[in-house]
């Protein structure tokens, strides 16, 4: 998964030594990106979130903290600092969430306070949230074989927090990077992706969580996925997404109990996953600019059987979101700023 590190190391230059980069205004496939946007001339940002009523308040994080603007990007304040792990926008009750570092912060009033509602052991990763049952599901990222990862639980406000472990006390259980969770909008089920922090042992096989009581004890369906995965969605007819590093969206209509493998024409994606809420089988996926791979996004109608680059090539997508209505869609490119388009 795409780590950022801890300083800028020129002015130029993104953690990870990643030169910054600047896609111009382009239209491809239907689609029409605009210039890029840098809040507070920031290009080391990898997080976006929108309002889902207010379409130009966007919430973007990075290694610099969380910036928030009211007005589709044209100003910007800096109300966090510190390395931005994930963002969250709880839609129902228009709740805010940041994991900074270990710390995860709640703003009920649209960004403009922020208030620190848990110190955890470990950096907040991945982040979920659940109204209907006034539930907050919380993902850390654990670098040692000794302690048991698995999935934390509050109510919106962060009070009430309560760990329910993966596997406790064995070893499949510890060095868990928790990068996604998901949860099956009809029967409930959860879904955790992770990374051993090490990659040990070896045969590498990181496990792949289902949990079908809320949280409260979790089964490995990691099965026949090859690789970690970095982002995950659920279908309500049942239906798993699993977008695995380099390795592509893998899908699974038994929940988790075998999976189907991306078709072999298909671009290796692996570092953001989107599923359009109206049209499920609709899928957005980023794609790391570096090595072997061009960067870009990319867009499946087919339920991932099939992809399309559709804009942003040159640039790492390391998170993509669409605003209320469904009308526009936002990316954050790593060491490059935030992108938006008109959906076709």
């Amino acid at each position: 998964m795409l780590l950022l590190g801890s300083a800028l190391s020129a002015s130029a230059v993104c953690p990870f030594n990643i030169p910054e980069v600047v896609i111009p205004p382009q239209q491809i496939a239907g689609f029409s990106w605009g210039p890029v946007i840098r809040p507070m001339n920031d290009a080391c940002v990898n997080r976006i979130q929108v309002e889902n009523g207010n379409a130009l308040a966007w919430y973007v994080g990075g290694v610099k903290g969380v910036y928030v603007t009211k007005d589709n990007g044209v100003t910007w304040k800096h109300p966090l600092n510190g390395k931005v792990g994930v963002l969250l926008w709880e839609p129902v009750h228009q709740f805010a969430y940041a994991g900074v570092g270990n710390i995860l912060y709640f703003s009920r009033d649209h960004g403009a306070n922020w208030v620190p509602v848990h110190t955890f052991l470990k950096p907040v990763s991945s982040l979920l949230a659940f109204a209907a049952q006034n539930t907050l599901y919380i993902g850390l990222g654990w670098d040692n074989h000794v302690d048991d990862g698995g999935i934390f639980t509050s109510n919106l406000g962060g009070g009430g927090m309560t760990f329910h472990p993966f596997a406790p006390n064995q070893p499949i259980g510890k060095g868990l990077i928790v990068w996604t969770i998901s949860r099956d909008p009809m029967s409930g089920n959860l879904y955790a992706g992770t990374e051993i922090f090490d990659h040990q042992p070896q045969p590498y096989k990181p496990p792949f969580w289902r949990s079908v009581n809320n949280g409260n004890t979790w089964t490995n369906v990691q099965n026949n996925l090859p690789w970690h995965a970095v982002d995950s969605a659920v279908r309500p007819n049942g239906y798993v997404y699993a977008l695995t590093e380099g390795s592509g969206v893998w899908g699974s209509s038994t929940m988790g109990n075998s999976w189907i493998p991306p078709n072999p024409a298909t671009p290796s994606l692996g570092v953001s996953l989107l599923m359009d809420p109206a049209t499920p089988t609709r899928l957005y996926a980023g794609r790391l600019n570096g090595g072997t791979q061009t960067g870009g996004i990319f867009r499946s109608i087919n339920a991932g059987n099939a992809f399309q680059l559709v804009g942003l090539k040159g640039a790492t997508v390391s998170d993509i979101v669409l605003n209320g209505t469904l009308t526009r869609i936002y990316v954050a490119a790593y060491s490059s700023g935030i992108y938006t388009s008109p959906v076709p």
